[in-house]
């Protein structure tokens, strides 16, 4: 009991600080900008970080999809700055400071781009009616690509890239049957949870229960949340919710959990295979919600 009354008052009380990723921040915030950038563009459909599910049921997220008309634009988008090669299977991208390898992020785009289409013809969408167009987008203008990847016509700056929807705009759209039809589809395909954690950092992968005492709570299937959890990390008053043993309400859904500081999620990062337990009392909010336009 009073183990558990410690643990509390000092998860909420003073936690400990896990700051941000910079350069994963940078790319987020830019990621947004694009968002803010082709939202104000009239009769597109825009989906943020959605995932498609390949036949073997793994999960494979396409940063953007934008959908004008009979054009379907799948975006790989990348907020990198300094020189960009290519090096066998990895890109090369150096800076100032250092030099980074990265996965190739162009056979990324290809291969998420044959799943998508796999996905749509199993859920019965007539792929003759729409042209699927793949880009991956630089951020920055002032970035330096080899010859070898400004060859490639689908590797291109966001400035470019917004020229080019503008000259392509699509003058036909599907029937309403089929329109509505691709809207259902790609609103139901399913996004990364976020967990934004004291001191800033995020992070990015898959809720897969609640871990409430010593036991799981399984949360319910396609859920939405935007949860801030508003800890009260004034010293007193954590110390008084955590003596009388005060539990926070959640909602999701229908469903009410009532946690306290030292319960956790078990949570499994984007890219790992690992269930890690994270404590709520750690964790600022909880954001699993689209941005649609």
């Amino acid at each position: 009991m009073i183990k558990n009354f410690w643990q509390n008052y000092k998860l909420v009380s003073s936690p400990s600080i896990t700051l941000p990723n910079m350069a994963s921040r940078a790319g987020s915030i830019a990621e947004s900008e694009f968002f803010d950038t082709i939202s104000q563009i009239k009769g597109l459909n825009i989906y943020k970080n959605k995932r498609v599910k390949d036949s073997q049921s793994g999960l494979h997220e396409i940063d953007f999809i934008i959908v004008d008309g009979l054009n379907i634009y799948l975006i790989e988008f990348k907020h990198w700055v300094g020189n960009i090669d290519i090096k066998g299977d990895e890109w090369i991208q150096t800076t100032k400071n250092r030099t980074t390898l990265h996965q190739d992020p162009f056979a990324k785009l290809i291969k998420n781009t044959q799943i998508f289409k796999d996905y749509l013809q199993n859920k019965e969408v007539d792929l003759s009616k729409f042209n699927i167009l793949s880009f991956v987008v630089f951020d920055k203008t002032r970035i330096n690509l080899s010859r070898q990847i400004l060859k490639n016509k689908q590797i291109i700056t966001k400035h470019n890239f917004l020229k080019f929807i503008d000259k392509n705009r699509s003058k036909t759209s599907p029937d309403i049957i089929e329109e509505d039809k691709l809207k259902q589809i790609l609103s139901s395909m399913t996004i990364w949870s976020r967990l934004h954690l004291y001191g800033g950092e995020i992070l990015t992968g898959s809720i897969r229960y609640f871990l409430i005492g010593s036991k799981k709570k399984k949360l319910p299937k396609h859920f939405r949340v935007n949860l801030d959890l508003n800890w009260q990390r004034n010293n007193t008053i954590s110390f008084i919710n955590a003596l009388f043993g005060r539990r926070k309400k959640l909602k999701i859904k229908s469903k009410i959990y009532k946690i306290r500081p030292n319960d956790s999620i078990g949570f499994i990062k984007a890219g790992e295979f690992e269930i890690k337990h994270i404590q709520f009392g750690l964790i600022e909010k909880i954001v699993k919600d689209d941005e649609i336009i």
